[in-house]
């Protein structure tokens, strides 16, 4: 996933253990995606949507 997102020109990219199945996607230290809202992972369109909105 990492180096998918930095192809699409992601300028850091950082993945990090988290609790029980946790899933969130930050960009630019505003959280734009979390498993525990969702209840799922994000799809791959989706979390190269996020990073660019």
């Amino acid at each position: 996933m990492r180096d998918h997102l930095q192809k699409l020109g992601a300028p850091e990219v950082e993945l990090r253990v988290g609790r029980s199945g946790q899933f969130d996607v930050s960009v630019d230290g505003n959280l734009k995606y979390t498993r525990a809202r969702t209840g799922r992972f994000p799809t791959d369109d989706e979390v190269e949507d996020l990073l660019s909105a």
